[in-house]
């Protein structure tokens, strides 16, 4: 189906390569590809996210127990505790709380929330120390950590506190004496620092999640000899952490391997220097939710799609039928005596030429028919042209001239004085002699021969002021813009009062802008008619039957001209007058013609 495209065909061949393409095979295989790659982008998500919390998590772990060895070390250093130890001088006491005081300032224990207790044990016989933070060493192997297989051999090691309910990681650094004479070294005694299990290992909470997302086994030894030292879980730790060393030693991945364990995924990690193990186990239900979400997207998406091709297989049967039927009516509509050539038939196939023959044969047989019918219409319209043309604008003004001089000789001055301003205003609205742009002035002197014959008919219930305060004589403006304004004034505003009405025509420059203002003291208007008139003069769609029709030209000439930021606004209010302000940019001579 090159080139010509579809209805190039037979419609054997349209039907039958249609039923091939609209069938099922491809919706399905795209679903499944497409469900099956969401899932492998969801498991690698919840992959990741798994192994960044257990990244992070390690991370802070190594470095808050790095913290505490350096401290450890500052101890073990810190001469004054040195000397401290060694002094044969001072009182036991003494030396302990002074100890204690430098034991606390150089660890801060106040700020320290997983630190338990910190000890220094001394073994120098002859020295007695006791405090807070001090003692000596028979002292120590009084107490339950002293009899651990670790105790005094590593550097840590973990033990049960308070009859076995309280895990503690213990951290020991031994304190020596520098002798610089024999460059050797002699143990004063042991710094031991206790860290509470349950405050160090304890999962932090996400920014989003108020509690931890996981949970964490923390254990000693391996395989069936693992011993669990803390756990987040409220039960079953014993046998998950089982279950991952028989799985773990099944597929032989090594400590660090990561599996499936009934409804959690379980990531293992190691901390050797310090002899621990942690477990970290997360809700299977993530993974399910996010298979839930794929389902839920997919389906939408499969019905959609199933509705797409039935819809398609709809629009063509429903588009081939429509274009027979479109043959058919053409055919009626010819037997009416209706030869107009209507919408074609789109397509190369036989509906289409059989189309294109019968419209053809439509246009020809319509061409014939009004051949002569439009010589006769074009006949009729140039007599009417002619007829049109024959009232002359002389004749207008001649008339004029006949009525000025018959009031003249009946002595009725007051008519030859309106007949000579209406054709100076009929003269100016023609535009004969004018361009689109003309001086202020000339339009004032518009605006002044129209308010002559407007006092007239009102008599003194009129009064007119003018008050122009720019240059009128070079600056231009749009011609004929005002007249719509003051007659409006006029007819809306001050022709229903009963006392005097005032009339004002103000023109002023402010800021590059020319504003023209035409105010009166009549009725006025509500709030809800002014905001109905301005919404009117600044629709640009004409709208036929309605009143300040003058108004919206103006407006919409100027806003043509100048652009949406000039034009006409309204003041109003009831029973104190209305003000129409016309704004626009400064033209002066010169500036005209590049308008």
């Amino acid at each position: 189906m090159k080139g010509k495209g579809i209805h190039s065909r037979s419609i054997f061949v349209q039907l039958l390569v249609f039923s091939l393409l609209a069938s099922l095979v491809p919706t399905l295989l795209i679903s499944i590809f497409l469900f099956y790659k969401l899932d492998r982008t969801a498991q690698a998500e919840v992959q990741d996210y798994h192994d960044q919390i257990t990244s992070q998590y390690m991370k802070n772990i190594e470095e808050k127990l790095q913290q505490y060895r350096n401290s450890l070390e500052v101890i073990a250093n810190n001469t004054v505790i040195l000397s401290t130890l060694t002094d044969e001088t001072l009182n036991p006491y003494d030396k302990g709380e002074l100890v204690s005081k430098e034991v606390n300032n150089s660890l801060l224990l106040e700020k320290q929330s997983e630190v338990r207790n910190c000890m220094i044990y001394s073994s120098v016989q002859d020295c007695k120390i006791y405090g807070r933070r001090a003692s000596m060493m028979q002292q120590a192997s009084r107490e339950v950590w002293y009899l651990q297989e670790r105790a005094m051999k590593d550097d840590c090691f973990s033990y049960f506190a308070l009859k076995d309910s309280e895990p503690i990681l213990s951290l020991v650094k031994d304190i020596e004496e520098l002798d610089t004479e024999h460059l050797s070294r002699s143990q004063l005694g042991i710094i031991k620092l206790d860290v509470a299990m349950k405050r160090l290992f304890v999962p932090a909470a996400t920014d989003s999640e108020e509690n931890a997302t996981y949970d964490v086994i923390v254990y000693k030894n391996e395989g069936e000899d693992a011993k669990i030292l803390y756990q987040t879980l409220k039960e079953n730790g014993s046998e998950i952490l089982k279950k991952y060393w028989s799985d773990t030693a099944k597929e032989e991945t090594g400590a660090n391997s990561e599996g499936l364990i009934d409804t959690y995924t379980v990531a293992g990690q190691t901390l050797e220097d310090y002899g621990l193990n942690l477990l970290f186990l997360f809700d299977n239900q993530d993974s399910l939710e996010k298979r839930a979400e794929i389902i839920e997207t997919i389906l939408p998406l499969l019905l959609l799609l199933m509705i797409a091709v039935t819809g398609v297989i709809y629009w063509y049967s429903k588009d081939f039928s429509s274009r027979v039927e479109l043959l058919v009516k053409k055919f009626r509509r010819a037997e009416t005596g209706d030869l107009s050539v209507s919408e074609k038939i789109s397509g190369t196939d036989e509906i289409a030429v059989l189309d294109q023959q019968f419209n053809r044969m439509l246009g020809k047989l319509d061409q014939l028919i009004k051949t002569s019918y439009v010589q006769k219409l074009e006949n009729k319209e140039a007599q009417l042209k002619n007829l049109q043309l024959q009232i002359n604008p002389h004749f207008l003004y001649n008339t004029l001239e006949t009525i000025s001089s018959i009031a003249a000789v009946k002595q009725v001055f007051v008519v030859c004085d309106i007949c000579g301003k209406l054709g100076e205003i009929f003269r100016y609205s023609l535009g004969k002699d004018y361009g689109e742009l003309v001086p202020l002035e000339q339009e004032m002197t518009h605006i002044k021969n129209y308010m002559f014959i407007q006092k007239i008919r009102y008599g003194d219930r009129l009064q007119v002021f003018y008050n122009i305060d720019v240059d009128a004589a070079h600056v231009y403006i749009p011609r004929f813009i005002l007249q719509p304004i003051v007659e409006n004034a006029i007819s809306h505003g001050l022709s229903n009062l009963t006392s005097v009405g005032t009339l004002e025509v103000s023109a002023f420059e402010k800021k590059d802008r020319l504003y023209i203002e035409i105010e009166d003291d009549g009725e006025g208007m509500v709030r809800e008619k002014v905001a109905e008139i301005t919404r009117f003069i600044n629709t640009a769609k004409p709208v036929e039957g309605k009143k300040n029709i003058g108004i919206r030209n103006v407006n919409q000439r100027i806003k043509l001209a100048y652009g949406e930021a000039y034009g006409i606004t309204i003041r109003s209010a009831p029973y104190q007058g209305s003000r129409f302000t016309i704004q626009l940019p400064i033209m002066r001579k010169g500036e005209e013609d590049e308008t």
